[in-house]
C-alpha cells in the first residue's frame, strides 16, 4: 500500500491569515504515533495517516477561506461533477439525495469539501447551459446577492450563480469565485474528499441511451387512429352528458362564464363497461392533453413521496391545459378514511386539496375516476366541489349491444349464417359489457381460425393469402365461443365480472 507525504500547509505563505490558539500550536509540536487509516476513496490511492501533524495541517486547509477552496475545484468543474459543502458528510449526503431531483445530469464524480462556519449545506453543478448551479440542501432559505440586490433561494431549491455573486446561508457570507486567490490544486485532496462513480454509472447511461433509440424507430410507426365517441356504443346518454360538463366548457368558456363548472367526474359501474374507452375518447374529441393512470400508480412505500406526486401530477396537467386526468380504479387511493390509516388518509387529503385548487383557480382541468364501487369512496371526495359529478357507465340495453357489436364486427369476416340481430339478442341476455363483446367477436375469429387449420398452416409456412381471404367466421365460431364464455364465467349465477 502506497501511502502519500500529506504537505503541511501554512497559510501566511499563499496569502491567507492562519488563526490558531496556543493549545493547537502546542499540541503541533507532540510527536503521536499514527492511530488510524482512512482512505479517500476506493478509486484513489490516496491514503490519509491520521496523527496529529497532519491532523493539525488540515486544520490549517480549513482556514483558507471556503471560497477558495470551493474556487480551487471550479477550475476543473465540468458537467456530471456534484461538489458537497458543509459540516459532515454523513448530513451532507442525506440532504442530497433528498434533493436528488434537482440534478438533471447523471453524476459521475462528487467532492466533498468540509467546513464548520457554513451554518448548512450546499451543493454546485454543472447544468447542460454550461452554468454553475447551486443547490440549496436545506430546509430553510437562503439568500442570493447579485448586482447589489438579495434574492431568497427556497428550500430544496436550485438556481444558477456567476462571479462575485453572494451567497448567505444563516448570516454566513460565500462569495462565489471562479479562480482561488493563489493556486491550491497541489493540495486540493487535502480539503476535498473525492469520489469517482464513472465505472458505475457507464452501463446504466448505455442501458439509457439504447432504449432512447429503440423509441426513435417507434416514433415513425403509423400512429393509430384515435378513438372517438363513434367508437363508444350504448352510452349515448352518458356521452351527451359529458360534452355538456366537459367538451363544451372547453370549447366555449364564453357560454360558461355564469355557470359553476365541474371539474371532478366519477365514472362507476362494472367493469368492462367501456370507462376508459370514453374517457379516451372524450380527451380525443376535446382535443384535450390526457393523462391516464391506474389508481396505485403514485402510490409509493415511503411516507410522503405519494402525496408529492399527486401534487406532480396536477402540476403537469396544468402546465398542459386544457388537460383531462382519467384515474382508473380511484377507490384503490380515494377509499373511505379510517382513523387507523393515518397514511391513507393524507393521500385523500392531498387529492382534496389539489382538486380544490383547481376549482379555486378556474384552471381547464378536468379529473375522471373510475370505479366499480362507488360506495367505498369517501364522502368528501364524492361531494360536490371536488367530485361532485356522478356518472353511471351501465350495462348497454339493446340497442346499445347492438351498436357495440356493430363496432367490434366492422372489420370481422362474418358469414352469411350468422346473424348479427340474433345474436345481439343473445349477448344483451347474457348481460354481456363492451368487453365482453370485443372478447367474444375476438376468439370467435380464432377459433375459426383453428377450425380452418389456419395456425397449423402458419406453424407449418404454408399460408397463403387466399387462405386469410376466403376465412369467413361462422355461426358455429360464435356458438362455440359464446358456451365456452358462459361455461368459464358462469354467467347466470353471478353477477357481471368484476362487479362488487
Amino acid at each position: 500500500m502506497k501511502i502519500n507525504q500529506v504537505s503541511t500547509i501554512n497559510p501566511n505563505a499563499y496569502g491567507y491569515t492562519a488563526m490558531q490558539s496556543k493549545d493547537n500550536v502546542a499540541r503541533k509540536t507532540k510527536e503521536t504515533p499514527a492511530t488510524d487509516l482512512r482512505f479517500l476513496n476506493k478509486n484513489y490511492n490516496h491514503v490519509f495517516v491520521n496523527f496529529q501533524g497532519v491532523q493539525n495541517s488540515l486544520e490549517l486547509v480549513k482556514q483558507i477561506p471556503l471560497e477558495d477552496r470551493l474556487a480551487s475545484l471550479f477550475q476543473n468543474f465540468r458537467q456530471g461533477d456534484l461538489i458537497l459543502t458543509g459540516k459532515e458528510l454523513n448530513k451532507a449526503k442525506k440532504a442530497m439525495y433528498e434533493s436528488a431531483g434537482l440534478v438533471k445530469n447523471v453524476i459521475r464524480r462528487a467532492f466533498f469539501v468540509e467546513d464548520d462556519k457554513l451554518g448548512g449545506y450546499l451543493g454546485f453543478v454543472k447544468n447542460a447551459g454550461g452554468d454553475t448551479e447551486v443547490l440549496n440542501l436545506n430546509p430553510f432559505g437562503i439568500n442570493i446577492i447579485t448586482g447589489g440586490k438579495s434574492y431568497e433561494l427556497g428550500a430544496k431549491d436550485n438556481f444558477y450563480v456567476i462571479e462575485d455573486d453572494v451567497l448567505s446561508v444563516q448570516g454566513n457570507m460565500l462569495k462565489i469565485k471562479n479562480k482561488p486567490k493563489t493556486d491550491l490544486s497541489p493540495f486540493r485532496k487535502n480539503f476535498a474528499r473525492a469520489f469517482d462513480f464513472e465505472t458505475n454509472v457507464s452501463p446504466e447511461i448505455e442501458k439509457l441511451n439504447k432504449k432512447s433509440i429503440s423509441l426513435l424507430s417507434n416514433e415513425m410507426k403509423k400512429t393509430p387512429s384515435k378513438v372517438t365517441f363513434a367508437d363508444v356504443g350504448g352510452q349515448d346518454k352518458l356521452i351527451n352528458e359529458i360534452k355538456k360538463s366537459i367538451i363544451y366548457p372547453i370549447r366555449y368558456p364564453q357560454g360558461y362564464e355564469n355557470i359553476d363548472v365541474n371539474h371532478g367526474f366519477i365514472l362507476y359501474g362494472p367493469p368492462g363497461t367501456g370507462k376508459t374507452h370514453i374517457a379516451r375518447a372524450l380527451a380525443n374529441e376535446a382535443d384535450a392533453t390526457f393523462i391516464s393512470l391506474n389508481g396505485l400508480d403514485l402510490e409509493s412505500k415511503w411516507v410522503g413521496e405519494s402525496e408529492a406526486n399527486w401534487r406532480n401530477l396536477f402540476a403537469e396537467a396544468k402546465a398542459n391545459q386544457p388537460a383531462i386526468i382519467f384515474i382508473d380504479e380511484f377507490d384503490a387511493v380515494a377509499r373511505s378514511r379510517q382513523s387507523h390509516d393515518e397514511y391513507g388518509n393524507k393521500v385523500v387529503n392531498q387529492i382534496l386539496t389539489l382538486m380544490t385548487d383547481i376549482d379555486n383557480e378556474a384552471d381547464n382541468v378536468f379529473v375522471i375516476g373510475a370505479t366499480n364501487n362507488f360506495k367505498a369512496l369517501d364522502s368528501a371526495i364524492t361531494r360536490s366541489g371536488r367530485f361532485g359529478k356522478h356518472l353511471e357507465v351501465p350495462l348497454p340495453d339493446l340497442e346499445g349491444t347492438k351498436k357495440i357489436l356493430d363496432i367490434y364486427t366492422k372489420n370481422k369476416p362474418l358469414s352469411e349464417d350468422v346473424s348479427k340481430e340474433a345474436l345481439a339478442q343473445r349477448l344483451f341476455d347474457i348481460k354481456a359489457s363492451g368487453a365482453d363483446i370485443k372478447y367474444i367477436i375476438n376468439e370467435a375469429h380464432a377459433h375459426g381460425y383453428e377450425r380452418e387449420g389456419i395456425f397449423e398452416k402458419m406453424e407449418n409456412r404454408t399460408l397463403k393469402n387466399s387462405d386469410v381471404e376466403n376465412f369467413r367466421i361462422n355461426s358455429e365460431d360464435i356458438n362455440a365461443t359464446v358456451k365456452a364464455f358462459l361455461e368459464s364465467r358462469d354467467v347466470n349465477k353471478r353477477r357481471p365480472i368484476g362487479y362488487r
